[in-house]
């Protein structure tokens, strides 16, 4: 049982980083979907509108950015809000001066929630991952169902952003009738035009899947611990020799402790002699001798008192 909750914890401590950079690249680059247009299809008056060049050029697309990686980009030495010398910025604000459709609000909104759900995504699993490495350090069932958790939440985040960004490219695709979309560009442009889901959206989906696999190892490690747990609690209440006794069962860590000063009542031969007492040892006021050094199993707190501490069979 122990060697399934090591290794369960283990890969999802593994698998943690490694989801975290998929869904962090994936969020920040911009190869989310990529436009291949092949020029020698367009005409020479589409070649040369430079009001429409940002259309009939190769470029990528991501969250936050549209990019022309080509040769043939020298409309960009004329345009306005150029980026890093190549790109353009996304907008997410709705547009205060033009009429627009409600499918283009509809748009807008769908963009804004893909951004913010991969926002939380990044922000529960980067807490998984936290809980996790404190189920490292003290085993406890709660801890692994709470990275758990996270994980899943994370994991549902990505694909729920991923959901509405197909909302939006439905949108873009099939709705939209602005000059920048799909309906509006002419039959030459279309055809000429090739549109793929670039490494970005892939990362994506790969982050999600091993988000969902992460807290599923958390979540079965936090089950055989609690497992566990149970086992120990049936095996003292079946134990004679530990049927009614007032000793802690092993809910939490055990650890070793070596008890240097075991205190015992003076037992003298004088008919005088201090009377055993039971319970707290601290309750005993009279004369105390000392044994020798002793071995026991502590539960729990390493600071708690004497009557916490059992015996151990030599």
């Amino acid at each position: 049982m122990g060697a399934c909750v090591t290794a369960l914890i283990v890969i999802a401590t593994i698998f943690g980083p490694i989801t975290l950079v998929f869904i962090a690249v994936s969020f920040g680059t911009d190869n989310w979907l990529e436009f291949n247009v092949d020029r020698s299809k367009l005409t020479i008056d589409e070649r040369g509108n430079f009001d429409f060049s940002r259309y009939t050029h190769t470029r990528n697309r991501g969250l936050f950015r549209e990019c022309y990686p080509g040769n043939d980009t020298a409309f960009l030495d004329k345009s306005q809000g150029v980026v890093d010398g190549y790109c353009f910025n996304i907008n997410y604000e709705l547009p205060e001066n033009r009429n627009v459709s409600d499918d283009f609000l509809s748009r807008i909104h769908l963009l804004r929630l893909f951004l913010a759900f991969y926002i939380i995504s990044l922000v529960f699993f980067v807490a998984a991952y936290v809980f996790g490495l404190i189920l490292c350090c003290w085993r406890v069932s709660r801890w692994a169902y709470i990275a758990g958790l996270c994980a899943y939440i994370s994991a549902f985040s990505v694909a729920a952003a991923i959901a509405f960004f197909h909302g939006a490219e439905y949108l873009e695709r099939n709705k939209l009738t602005e000059a920048e979309f799909y309906n509006a560009w002419s039959s030459t442009i279309k055809a000429a035009t090739r549109r793929n889901y670039g490494w970005s959206y892939a990362l994506g989906w790969v982050g999600m899947i091993l988000a969902a696999l992460t807290a599923t190892f958390y979540s079965l490690a936090g089950c055989y611990i609690t497992s566990a747990r149970y086992e120990d609690r049936e095996r003292f209440d079946k134990d004679p020799s530990t049927r009614g006794r007032d000793y802690p069962i092993a809910l939490e860590p055990m650890y070793a402790v070596e008890d240097p000063y075991v205190i015992k009542p003076y037992a003298g031969p004088s008919p005088y002699a201090y009377p055993p007492t039971y319970g707290h040892p601290r309750a005993y006021t009279g004369p105390y001798i000392l044994e020798s050094p002793r071995y026991a199993i502590g539960y729990g707190s390493e600071g708690r008192d004497l009557w916490t501490m059992r015996e151990m069979s030599s």
